[in-house]
């Protein structure tokens, strides 16, 4: 492995080198330049990093005179800094409010009109009181009552507005944008009929369309959005759409914290209109309210990229151990196989962070060859309404993380991420009283599936859902990222995206690849700021050898023109390679002046200071502690 790491940092200095001979010619030459480096290198290199991003607004059958912009502007969150342990530049928002020309609106409205599904049964609502009923019960109803309207496929949508209205950033303006639209011509007045953005998906290993919705429902084959997103730098939201998803949202998982956005009192725009003369001052302070919040959701949750204190490691190992107790109650390993893959795992890791060196390990081990695991799940079994369960949080957690370095490589990478797998009969892990198929966000995971979760009813002939995008998930949170519904609503679920619960997408939305790859770039661009600055005082204290000017040169060019032109044009990939290479260059600068015996090497990641851990679940059920009830 070490041969990948010395050719990688090879590829990057020819990069580096190469831009660097091109940009030279014409220039000034490398005697002057770095005389003026040399009389005062603070004056070339930045203390602090600020970054600019515009957020497009586009309004789609909006009364433009009803959208009070700058009452909105005023509440919408502008200042964003993710960070504490590494450094991270401050983001900061600036927001272009525009309507879409008439025309544009037709034609998104005629192609929808040929694209829709219109008629009975064409999607489905949440009937809220059985979910309470089930909730008592422990049964599992058919909560999704059939309904009549019209079935958008959001994925269409989404390409269309794409090929047809979406304009790329310009280069020197990086951003993203939102399309609020208003379609409630396509609904009738008393909500007889509806539309709705129906998304699709098929499990990255079973293979098989996905039609399982968490807490054991069965039998939903597609998931009604407001809006999609994900793919491109733009997300959509019809806010006259409806879903059953926030229902559920603040329905059963009400105790997840899921903030009280105003979206969450109105089934649509419409509902709110009706409800609130929007004309009058009160009525337009309540819709500016509610647009407001739509927009901080994504702002928030997803725009702003938040990624907290990610490992800045150039090699990761991903080490999975599969404590598999199925096999001995009936189930061959050779046909649990599938429900988890080193490649598909790797594929999507390489494709979405390729700086970085991914190495997979996935282990089977049957859990009776761990006898202080499985007696310990033996004697602490317990059963109620739902089933039997562990609760991990009362004595497994510290027994599974103490044990960590007995069944896990630690020092196979610059980071390790080590991960539980367990195949259980039918028994159920929860953490404080909330059911989980993963747990994450410690820097280690911990996985769960049973039959039932794997399998349609147990029937190892019907492969449903396996764990690879649960995997995924996890480490997603390792990496510092959140779900997009995290700290500012649920409203921003609707995104094709790993790290959402609505989502069925094994991958990261471009979103969270920006968050991940700008949190790299800056952390690395601004280490090596400080590295320079030091590696340039022994530079000084050398007595400035000649030697050394064109790696100067080199090292202020890529510092002060080709990570900062690569970062406005929001390529952060190509920004965080030349970050990691151009820290090398520095660490070899510093062995040449004054040999590597007397070198300190130079850290890719930070020592942490202790902090809060954030454990984050990716749910099976959980159900909110008291009814919420929604206005109608």
């Amino acid at each position: 492995m070490a041969k990948r790491k010395s050719s990688r940092t090879f590829v990057g200095l020819i990069l580096l080198l190469t831009i660097f001979s091109l940009q030279i010619i014409g220039g000034k030459s490398l005697n002057t330049r770095n005389a003026e480096i040399r009389d005062n290198v603070n004056e070339f290199l930045p203390q602090a990093k600020n970054e600019d991003l515009k957020l497009k607004l586009e309004f789609i059958g909006f009364n433009q005179s009803l959208v009070d912009e700058s009452e909105i502007e005023s509440q919408l969150f502008s200042h964003f800094k993710h960070s504490s342990l590494i450094p991270q530049a401050d983001l900061y928002f600036n927001f272009d409010f525009n309507y879409v020309e008439d025309e544009d609106r037709q034609g998104l409205e005629d192609y929808i009109d040929s694209i829709a599904v219109n008629g009975t049964d064409t999607g489905f609502e949440l009937n809220v009181t059985k979910l309470y009923e089930d909730l008592y019960s422990g049964e599992r109803s058919n909560i999704f009552i059939p309904r009549d309207g019209m079935s958008i496929d959001a994925e269409l949508i989404n390409e269309y507005l794409y090929q047809n209205l979406y304009q790329d950033p310009p280069a020197d303006e990086p951003g993203y944008t939102l399309y609020l639209m208003n379609f409630s011509i396509f609904d009738t007045p008393d909500h007889s009929l509806e539309h709705w953005y129906d998304t699709y998906g098929t499990s990255i290993d079973a293979n098989e369309t996905v039609s399982w919705w968490y807490s054991g429902y069965r039998n939903i084959s597609k998931r009604a959005a407001m809006g999609w997103g994900g793919k491109y730098r733009f997300a959509y939201i019809d806010l006259s759409s409806r879903s059953w998803y926030l229902d559920y949202v603040i329905n059963a998982w009400g105790s997840l914290g899921i903030g009280s956005p105003s979206y969450y009192g109105y089934p649509d725009m419409d509902n709110l209109t009706q409800t609130h003369d929007v004309t009058t001052p009160s009525g337009k302070d309540i819709l500016t309210e509610y647009l407001t919040d739509w927009i901080n959701s994504y702002i928030g949750n997803v725009f702003a990229g938040p990624c907290f204190d990610p490992p800045l490691a150039k090699s990761i190992s991903l080490q999975v151990k599969i404590l598999n107790n199925l096999t001995d109650n009936g189930y061959p390993e050779e046909d649990l196989l599938w429900c988890i893959s080193k490649q598909r795992i790797k594929d999507v890791l390489d494709n979405d962070f390729p700086w970085i060196d991914w190495r997979i390990e996935i282990e089977w081990v049957e859990l009776t060859d761990e006898p202080g695991l499985f007696d310990y799940i033996q004697m602490n079994v317990r059963e109620d309404i739902n089933g039997e369960y562990i609760e991990v949080s009362e004595g497994l957690f510290s027994v599974l993380q103490n044990e960590l370095n007995t069944h896990f490589d630690m020092n196979a990478a610059d980071e390790v991420l080590p991960c539980y797998f367990f195949l259980t009969n039918n028994i159920a892990f929860r953490w404080f009283g909330t059911s989980f198929a993963g747990l994450g966000g410690m820097g280690w995971e911990i996985l769960k599936a049973t039959q039932y979760s794997l399998f349609e009813g147990g029937n190892i002939s019907k492969p449903m859902r396996g764990m690879s995008a649960v995997m995924i998930h996890e480490l997603g949170h390792s990496l510092g990222l959140p779900h997009p519904h995290s700290s500012y609503g649920w409203g921003s679920s609707y995104l094709e995206s790993v790290m959402s619960y609505f989502s069925t997408s094994e991958k990261f939305s471009s979103f969270y690849k920006d968050a991940v790859a700008r949190a790299h770039a800056d952390a690395h661009y601004l280490y090596a700021v400080d590295e320079f600055a030091n590696a340039f005082q022994v530079f000084q204290d050398e007595g400035s050898p000649a030697e050394f000017d064109a790696t100067l040169e080199l090292i202020n060019k890529t510092l002060n023109v080709f990570i900062p032109q690569n970062y406005t044009r929001m390529d952060y990939n190509t920004a965080t390679a030349l970050g990691l290479t151009v820290r090398d260059l520095i660490q070899s600068f510093l062995n040449d002046l004054i040999g590597p015996s007397e070198t300190p090497t130079i850290p890719t990641t930070p020592t942490p200071a202790i902090g809060i851990l954030a454990i984050i679940i990716f749910p099976v059920i959980f159900f909110a502690n008291k009814i919420r009830q929604r206005r109608r």
